[in-house]
């Protein structure tokens, strides 16, 4: 595959950054299988925005000979106090979160942090090297990736994050570190520390987060886009907002047909956001079923002409809806079934308190 076509794919729908096109360019035409990784806290039941955001970009990567990764970031869960820094708790979870990648990202390495940290002395010493380089302000800034704010009250824990994330990509021989953006300032704090080690240039990526199901994104003059984007995203402790990655075909009816999706509205909406960066980009097609009276049945392959329609009122939200419900459950059918059988009991610990 040429040089080109690989850029395509790479910069395909959900990517919203690379830093920068041009060295992505110079490592595809230097590098016929460069590494990747992308690292996810292990912070309960994960959500689509885990899942099928990151995903879809790692299968993309997949496709054009990127050596990718997944790490689940145990150490990085218990610095960030998430089930309640309980090792039995996310050493479950985290076999959950290994079948869920291995159904929706086959050929992806998956790597879990205590095996990569055991008796790994370079690695603590790249976490030391990077630490004395690293201001407390400077940490600080990066802290959006933890789904804090600069003023909560933070522990040393938290500190050590996001230097042990910048370690990780140097100790998987990751060329090209990938997130949501959200997680962008850790990444240039960890290009800027790469180029004063001299451990070789670093190309992260970041993808689109996936907004709460319950309000419009919008942004107010003045505001930080990237704060807000980490703000509205996606997550478990917002009810109503999320979509669990083994919902049932009826719960995830529900959450939509209960999502902001007002007429004609198409910036930060939800439902469209959806459509625009996972279901379109998965399946290709989308097809609107709606009685005769109603234009009758549609089929949507780009986003342009489906936005279009929804903003001159040509495409109803019940319609929309209706058919984003129904192919998001056929997507996530083969994760769900993952887990109704044998798998089932790794679900126990989302349960406990």
């Amino acid at each position: 595959m040429d040089i080109e076509s690989k850029l395509a794919i790479i910069k395909s729908e959900p990517l919203e950054e690379i830093i920068t096109e041009q060295e992505l360019r110079s490592l595809l035409e230097t590098n016929d299988h460069p590494g990747h990784y992308i690292g996810l806290e292990i912070s309960g039941m994960p959500h689509i925005g885990h899942l099928l955001f990151g995903g879809k970009k790692i299968n993309d990567l997949n496709s054009i000979g990127v050596k990718t990764q997944i790490l689940l970031a145990d150490w990085h869960t218990v610095a960030n106090r998430k089930f309640g820094a309980d090792w039995e708790k996310i050493k479950k979870a985290s076999e959950f979160y290994r079948k869920m990648f291995n159904v929706f990202c086959p050929g992806t390495k998956v790597v879990l942090g205590s095996d990569l940290y055991h008796e790994n002395d370079e690695y603590w010493k790249t976490v030391m090297n990077m630490a004395v380089r690293t201001t407390i302000a400077r940490a600080t800034r990066t802290l959006i990736i933890e789904g804090r704010s600069q003023t909560d009250t933070l522990h040393v824990s938290q500190y050590i994050y996001p230097i042990m994330q910048a370690a990780d990509i140097h100790a998987l021989k990751a060329d090209i570190p990938h997130a949501g953006m959200d997680q962008r300032r850790v990444h240039m704090l960890a290009k800027e520390i790469f180029k004063d080690l001299k451990l070789g240039p670093i190309v992260p990526i970041h993808h689109h987060l996936m907004p709460a199901m319950t309000s419009q994104l919008r942004f107010k003059e003045g505001e930080s886009k990237e704060e807000k984007v980490a703000e509205m995203k996606m997550s478990k402790s917002k009810p109503g907002s999320f979509i669990s990655v083994i919902a049932t075909p009826e719960e995830i009816r529900s959450t939509i047909n209960s999502a902001w999706c007002e007429q004609k509205v198409v910036d930060g909406n939800p439902v469209l956001m959806l459509c625009r960066y996972v279901l379109l980009p998965t399946v290709s097609k989308l097809k609107i079923e709606r009685k005769k009276e109603h234009g009758g049945d549609i089929i949507y392959d780009n986003y342009t002409q489906l936005a279009d329609d929804y903003r001159t009122g040509k495409l109803h939200p019940a319609d929309l809806k209706a058919a984003v419900a129904s192919s998001l459950a056929k997507i996530l059918e083969p994760v769900r079934k993952e887990f109704t059988g044998k798998n089932q009991e790794l679900l126990e610990v989302f349960k406990q308190k």
